[in-house]
């Protein structure tokens, strides 16, 4: 199955890192609009520059139920509490959790039977 992300973007080294990392999640995607998504993938290390588009992009995603995932600046344990309290997943940099936080996302009855 073919997942549809919307994922924040921006010209900082996390947002070219952290698609090298999807690419390498074995997860099958494409990059969407917003309100075509299956999920929202938030980068946090965008949020110094870009915190009103993003906080946009979340109530957005509020509105149309869809998950959001928020992903870590790299090496830092801390998130914003306004990121935290929306999201569905806080994830790192492992292409594994990243793919696996995703399908948890967009599959939630899948999560909950394991």
């Amino acid at each position: 199955m073919e997942v549809r992300l919307y994922i924040t973007e921006g010209d900082i080294e996390d947002h070219h890192v952290f698609m090298e990392k999807l690419g390498l999640s074995g997860l099958s995607w494409r990059q969407t609009d917003l309100e075509d998504a299956d999920a929202v993938i938030i980068l946090v290390g965008l949020w110094g520059t870009m915190k009103e588009k993003i906080m946009d992009d979340v109530k957005r995603a509020l509105k149309l139920s869809k998950p959001i995932i928020t992903v870590r600046p790299y090496g830092l344990e801390n998130v914003p509490v306004e990121l935290e309290e929306v999201s569905s997943e806080i994830v790192g940099w492992n292409p594994h959790c990243i793919g696996e936080a995703i399908e948890d996302a967009v599959n939630p009855e899948d999560k909950n039977q394991t």
